[in-house]
């Protein structure tokens, strides 16, 4: 929907979006942002506005999947999801548990095809600035040069797999809705190549192991909104993803807009974490 720059608008993983305070201001800021561009070959025809009454959810079915099939999510964020879910279920729509049957092997993929990309991008950079770049910059560079193209064609096979089982089930709900990371927080000095993230005792991948985020640029037709779900005891916002079927941008705009109405609390106009 919104229009970029070359080489990157041609990467179905990378899309440009709105971050606003309120579901209403992320309307206004994506009505004014997207469109088609001359100088974008990728870029959607028509232009599709959000509309200002967006209406209820009242008859829907939502499908939601706490964990994608293969994260481990913290506790302090299952809570918080599913009272997001309990506001769903008091507007009036269905909550269906689904399970979408994805493995680790998403994130072998997604490390796959952005390294395969970005890290590439990346790497021309090594000859002038290595000394310049951060480690784990250099680091993800690097590695990009180890990366094959058969790798990159396994990236999609993959991505279509996980369609296959997500797509007969955006049929039969309007939306799905997740978390959108697994933990409340890293550390803000997170090194990636030396320490650990652990999760429920268990160790993740440093870099996106706990981004609940990444299936979905692997899926990117499919329209998705991060919204808060609550604090964690260390005042951390943690949230929600609401996922709607492929372009359908206004259904995950009307979820995203009654829910908000139906829980204020979660407004960062009148709340901000106590840190």
């Amino acid at each position: 929907r919104v229009p970029e720059g070359s080489p990157f608008n041609l990467d179905f993983y990378c899309h440009e979006g709105p971050m606003a305070r309120t579901v209403g201001d992320c309307r206004l800021f994506q009505n004014v942002i997207a469109g088609p561009h001359p100088k974008d070959i990728a870029s959607l025809r028509p232009k599709l506005r959000i509309p200002e009454a967006l209406g209820d959810i009242k008859g829907w079915r939502i499908a939601v999947s706490m964990d994608l099939g293969y994260f481990e999510v913290d506790p302090e964020v299952r809570k918080n999801t599913e009272a997001a879910l309990k506001v769903f279920r008091d507007l009036g729509a269905t909550v269906e548990p689904v399970d979408l049957g994805w493995t680790l092997a998403s994130l072998a993929a997604a490390m796959n095809y952005l390294s395969h990309l970005f890290g590439s991008y990346i790497a021309e950079e090594l000859r002038e600035h290595r000394f310049e770049l951060t480690d784990y910059a250099r680091n993800f560079a690097e590695f990009s040069q180890t990366t094959t193209a058969t790798g990159f064609l396994s990236s999609l096979e993959e991505a279509g797999r996980m369609y296959e089982t997500l797509g007969p089930i955006l049929e039969k709900h309007q939306v799905l809705v997740c978390p959108t990371l697994a933990l409340p927080s890293v550390k803000a000095d997170l090194d990636v190549l030396k320490d650990e993230v652990r999760i429920n005792g268990t160790v993740v991948e440093p870099m996106i192991g706990w981004c609940m985020t990444y299936p979905f640029n692997m899926l990117s037709r499919c329209p998705v909104m991060s919204v808060p779900s609550g604090f964690a005891e260390n005042g951390v916002p943690t949230g929600i993803q609401i996922v709607g079927r492929t372009y359908d941008d206004v259904s995950v705009f009307r979820a995203a807009a009654a829910y908000e109405r139906a829980a204020p609390v979660l407004d960062w106009a009148v709340q901000r974490p106590n840190l």
